[in-house]
């Protein structure tokens, strides 16, 4: 999902890309670079489903581990509140662009969308599936994702708005 909105998102926002205008030709040939590597996953992707869909894998597994009962209502509005900003960002970048505590164009808002709302799809997912044992990879990567927003918060210190609540949130 994140890389078929990366691409939408990048062909929707074409004319602001350096390819649409002139700029240094290293700064072209990257818009155009990352079109062709966004197109060329999607396409990988959609292969890779194709062939999951049509091989067979026998009975599923048994639940064997539920998500504790204490965990399902802090996943609940984790998930919930990507899901909600993220399709924020997506459809009215302009307005919620304000929720990023960083200057953002329409964009690197939409981005941003794609990946709220893939992590909400995710968090939701999980609490769908309900077994721990086959869900654990994602959730332990929940960590990995708040310490790669502290990085992206340190590495844009000096342009965040550290009085705003989304900053703090």
């Amino acid at each position: 999902m994140a890389l078929t909105g990366l691409f939408t998102v990048s062909l929707l926002n074409a004319s602001r890309l350096y390819i649409a205008h002139s700029g240094p030709i290293v700064l072209v040939l990257f818009s155009l670079g990352r079109l062709f590597t966004l197109g060329l996953l999607c396409v990988a992707g959609a292969i890779c489903l194709a062939a999951q869909a049509f091989t067979r894998s026998g009975p599923p597994a048994e639940r064997t581990a539920p998500l504790p009962g204490w965990a399902k209502p802090p996943l609940a509005v984790l998930g919930s509140s990507w899901l909600g900003i993220g399709t924020g960002l997506l459809v009215r970048p302009g307005s919620w662009a304000d929720f990023v505590p960083w200057h953002t164009n329409r964009m690197d808002a939409q981005a941003l969308g794609v990946w709220a709302l893939t992590l909400g799809m995710g968090v939701l997912g999980s609490l769908a599936e309900d077994d721990l044992a086959r869900t654990r990879p994602a959730l332990l990567s929940l960590p990995g994702t708040a310490l790669a927003l502290t990085v992206v918060l340190a590495a844009r210190a000096p342009h965040v708005d550290w009085s705003s609540v989304p900053a703090w949130a």
